[in-house]
């Protein structure tokens, strides 16, 4: 089935983007990118480098899971992690998942008993995005992991 507009078509087949697909594809124009570049730009990484790398990454654990922020970014939503796009769940993390669920269910039971309308609002937020996230954890839970390998670099030239 193809979409016509003006003279051209354009094919509009079924589309299903994986976290695995999107890996490869980045791996492969990450390769082309390196192999345009000269060499002189790859230099080694200093130490200090690389425990500021480091602990970037150390940083990101939070007790759900990670946060997947890129490196040298603040976090923008005030470590409000529940409501975060940023936040990757660990799949171990399902039933303290559950135990917010169920508390948010009651805080909600409360604001309408004190009609706090803007509480109830912020808490149906919350309890959408605790659902999502549990779906997404569930759904990381059935799934292998994807072989990223181990980066190297590349041998000096004399």
């Amino acid at each position: 089935m193809a979409e016509a507009f003006g003279q051209f078509q354009y094919p509009t087949p079924p589309l299903a983007v994986f976290a695995e697909d999107i890996v490869k594809h980045y791996q492969k124009f990450l390769n082309h990118r390196r192999a345009l570049r000269p060499e002189g730009e790859y230099v080694d990484v200093t130490p200090d480098e690389w425990a500021e790398f480091e602990e970037h990454f150390d940083k990101r654990k939070v007790e759900l899971g990670n946060c997947a922020r890129p490196y040298g970014s603040p976090c923008q939503h005030e470590h409000a992690c529940i409501r975060c796009p940023m936040l990757q769940v660990n799949p171990k993390m399902l039933p303290r998942l559950a135990e917010i669920e169920k508390d948010l269910i009651l805080r909600r039971k409360g604001a309408e008993e004190e009609q706090w309308l803007g509480e109830i609002d912020g808490i149906d937020m919350t309890l959408a995005f605790v659902r999502t996230k549990q779906a997404d954890a569930a759904r990381l839970a059935q799934r292998s992991p994807v072989a990223l390998g181990i980066p190297t670099t590349r041998p000096q030239r004399n």
